[in-house]
């Protein structure tokens, strides 16, 4: 089986990205039915997808830590 290109239905992009989990059935039941969320990157909608869709990993922000003055 060959993955499937990401395409928003709202604008129409081909750049998608998987969005975290927001609850438990996200988590845990809708992997279950093949299931993920993605994150359009342009228009930011979010929505459901098949896990055969080629989407981008999430960019996790550096996180930096200052010393106490």
């Amino acid at each position: 089986m060959q993955a499937r290109q990401f395409q928003c239905e709202d604008c129409g992009s081909q750049q998608g990205c998987r969005s975290r989990p927001r609850s438990i059935s996200e988590k845990y039941i809708m992997p279950i039915f093949g299931l993920r969320p993605v994150r359009c990157a342009d228009c930011f909608r979010r929505s459901y997808e098949w896990i055969f869709v080629e989407v981008h990993e999430r960019h996790e922000p550096e996180v930096t830590h200052r010393a106490a003055a």
